[in-house]
Parts: C-alpha cells; structure tokens; sequence
C-alpha cells in the first residue's frame, strides 16, 4: 500500500486528538464486510460504482485513494478532494456503506481503488477497475501514404492500442492478393500482424492496404494505407500504324504506365502539337498506374500523314512511343454501285455462309422511278466478287455474292466490262445470258438454293417481257 505522509497525517489526525485529550472511548475495531470492495469491468464511457462497506465504523472515517505513484486522494468522508465533475460519493443509507462514483469512465480510470479507514493501524482495501476499450489506431506511428521505389523493399506499420490489446489484420482495397516477395512470389488474402513487409515491390503491389484493428469491443478501426510504386514510363503505342482516310477524322491511341504519372505531349514531324480544333486530346484512366492518351485529329488532309510520336516523362525518366499515320486507300469505282441503282443493300446471314446480297422489291414496278437514297448504295462488292444467284423472299429478291466464279462466265464479264453499270443493266445482261437456258442456275453452289431456280427462270422471264 502506498500513500504520501501529508494524507496519512490527514486520516489520523482525529485519533490524535483523542489520544491527546485522554478523552477517547474504548470501541469495537472496524473491519471491512465480506465481498466489498469488488473488481469492477465494464466499458468504457459508462459510469462506474465502487461501494465500500465498513462494520463497527463508530467515529472513524473512510478515505478513498487512486492507487498511483504517488497515492492520489479522491474523497475523505464525504468530500470530494479532485476533479467534483468526475468523482461523486452517494449519499449513504445506513452507516456501513460508501460508494464512490466515477463518472463517464475513461481509460486513465482504469486501476486500483483504495478504500481506507483511519484506524491505528490503518485498515485498507482495494478494487480494480478494468475497462474493455474499443480499439484506436495510433495515426502518429501509422502513416496515410508510403512511397517506394520498384525493385526495393518496404514494411508498412499500423500501431493500435485498446483493452484487450488489438489484433491487426491486413488486406488490400482492390481485394488481391498480397504478395510478400516481388510480383508473382507467393501471397494471401490476409495478413495478421501490425508490420505488414514485402520483398522486391512492383508496380502491381501500389495499392491501398487496410489494416483492420479488433479486440472484440465494438467498434472496430481500420486505417488505410496507401503505398505508391514509383516506376519511370513506358509507352505502348495501341498501333504502330494507323491508315485513315483524306477528309476523315481519326485516334491515335498511346498507352502509358509510369508512377508518377508525369506529363504527356504529342509531336507530330518533331514539332509538338497543342489543343485546338484541329486536334482533341483526351485522357482515360484504366489503374493507378495506368493510363490512355487519345490524340484526335480532324479534317484529314495529306499535310497531316506522317510520323506522331507521345512522349511522357516524370521524375525517374523520360520514353515516347511513334505512331506512322498513312493514307487509306480509297474505296475505288469498281466497288461501289452508281446512285443509278434501284437495289439497297444488307447483310444476308445464309445458315451456311454469310453473304451479301442486294434486294430488290418485287412490289415496285417501275424501277427506275425508285426512291434513291444513299441507303440503297450496296458499296461493299469487292471486285472479286459476282452475282450468280438470285431467289425469291416473299415479295423481294435477293441477288446474292458467292466466291469468284470462273472468269469466262458472262455474269462475271459483265462486271468487269463497266463496273458503273447498274444493276438494271446488270439484270438486263443476265437476261440476255441465259435466254432459253438455266444457266444462271448452274453456279449456284448452295444446295439449298437449287430449290429456287424455277423461280429465278420465272423472274428473269418476267423482268424480260417487262422491261422490254
């Protein structure tokens, strides 16, 4: 038991005087019930009650002590010596029992309690007060951000306290797994313990890392850490050559990972280029790391074919990749169906083949008063490619393109003679090619279609008396 010379005066100062005065009484010696003086647990914030129960007290008096180096005196009697916001004694309801109560309790309440009576000699009991406090990360010891350069080593610290003492838990945000040696060595999903090391860092371990502190008393804290990988850049152009049409706009794509990002500038023939409406530039972030740099570039004309390059730079170094932007060779006249057509076009998805075909609706008689649209353009005939069938749906035909067939036939000279002739002329000729004969049915090469050529035969029949 510890306590100071100036409280132990204070306690038995009234048995002094009664020594002195030769005029104190014989009395029963006090004594504390059994079972006072309790532990108490409980949480922290609440508020704490310590009784302390005396038999046979007569003129004695009771003292409570915080049990610290030195010994701190709470209350004497009914007196409250320190701290009235914090300390109360109840009221009494008989004369054996004082309580001691401790107002919204925090963690420097926690300890000993000292109940004693002024006795010669003193008569002392102690309580312990044990609070369960949540627990609290250490935000001086743990710090937000850590920074590291690749290849090199790095412990990530998260300190906590709290009663019981806390358990750290780590985990990473993106909820991969942590690596603890380089990139690719062996990892978990968690890890227990408040020094978090890894090994040969690389730019997939920049992440942000939780640690999660718990001791079983509500709440939980977790605190997060974010680590930065620093990394000099490298540029990964999407397409070393881009071909884009004259008049056209066209993206030039550059995919960069660098930490620091650092800063990015395209130069095209050495001279670099700047916002304008000429040129958009846009930026999209795919990791932390990671980025995609996208140059614009509108109205192509032949001033603008040439050598792009995107250089990016931070503060490890400096790379650029090139893109060669090259003119698209036009689609030329032997693809493309004049605006004399009366056909549109489509894709027809056959279960054997895919193919093009262009319609022509059996429902519109004249032909040539047709509505043309830019829609009905079939501009997608390679010049490889010819018209050898035709077959009915409902009311419309459809001339369908199969793989080359033999250069001799007159379908495929028909083409080749005046690639603008339109298919009216185009009809007209396959008419004249197999008058009286099935011919146009022969090279047909999808079994399925031989169903049609009755109806083919009838259509070119029909076409012929019409239109002529």
């Amino acid at each position: 038991m510890r306590f100071n010379a100036s409280e132990s005066s204070i306690l038995m100062f009234p048995t002094l005087i009664c020594q002195l005065l030769n005029v104190c009484v014989k009395s029963p010696t006090p004594y504390f019930y059994p079972g006072t003086m309790k532990n108490v647990s409980s949480m922290q914030g609440s508020d704490i009650s310590i009784s302390c129960s005396v038999g046979d007290i007569g003129k004695h008096m009771v003292a409570f002590i915080k049990d610290e180096i030195p010994p701190r005196l709470i209350a004497f009697d009914d007196r409250i010596f320190r701290q009235r916001e914090k300390y109360e004694i109840i009221p009494r309801v008989n004369n054996k029992e004082w309580i001691l109560k401790i107002k919204n309790a925090q963690a420097d309440d926690s300890g000993g309690y000292i109940c004693q009576v002024n006795t010669d000699p003193i008569i002392t009991k102690i309580s312990h007060v044990n609070l369960k406090i949540p627990p609290v990360v250490s935000r001086s010891s743990t710090p937000a951000a850590v920074e590291v350069r690749e290849g090199h080593n790095v412990t990530l610290i998260c300190e906590a306290h709290g009663n019981p003492p806390p358990v750290i838990v780590w985990r990473r945000a993106d909820k991969q797994l942590i690596r603890f040696n380089g990139a690719t060595g062996y990892g978990a999903s968690v890890f227990n313990g408040s020094s978090l090391e890894l090994i040969r860092v690389s730019r997939k371990h920049m992440s942000e890392y939780i640690c999660l502190a718990s001791n079983g008393v509500p709440p939980d804290e977790s605190w997060t850490v974010k680590l930065h990988v620093t990394f000099p850049p490298i540029v990964l152009p999407q397409s070393p050559i881009v071909e884009a049409v004259l008049g056209s706009f066209v993206r030039i794509v550059c995919n960069v990972e660098a930490w620091p990002k650092g800063e990015l500038k395209w130069e095209f023939n050495g001279q670099e280029l700047y916002e304008s409406d000429k040129y958009i530039m846009e930026q999209s972030i795919e990791e932390r790391y990671r980025n995609v740099y996208i140059l614009e570039i509108r109205e192509l004309n032949y001033a603008d074919f040439g050598v792009y390059r995107c250089i990016v730079s931070n503060d490890y170094g400096k790379q650029s990749g090139e893109i060669q932007l090259i003119e698209a060779p036009p689609l030329s006249e032997s693809n493309l169906i004049t605006e004399g057509s009366a056909f549109s076009s489509e894709d027809d998805e056959d279960s054997y083949h895919n193919l093009r075909s262009i319609t022509y609706n059996n429902k519109d008689r004249d032909i040539n008063n047709l509505d043309i649209t830019k829609d009905n353009h079939y501009d997608v005939i390679k010049p490889e490619e010819t018209y050898n069938s035709i077959y009915p749906t409902g009311s419309l035909y459809k001339f369908v393109t199969y793989p080359p067939i033999s250069s001799s036939s007159s379908v495929s000279s028909v083409i080749k003679t005046d690639q603008k002739r339109t298919l009216l002329e185009i009809i007209k000729e396959l008419i004249r090619g197999t008058r009286g004969s099935s011919s146009a049915c022969s090279y047909n090469i999808i079994p399925k279609m031989l169903l049609y050529c009755p109806f083919i035969i009838s259509f070119i029949t029909y076409q012929y008396l019409f239109f002529y």
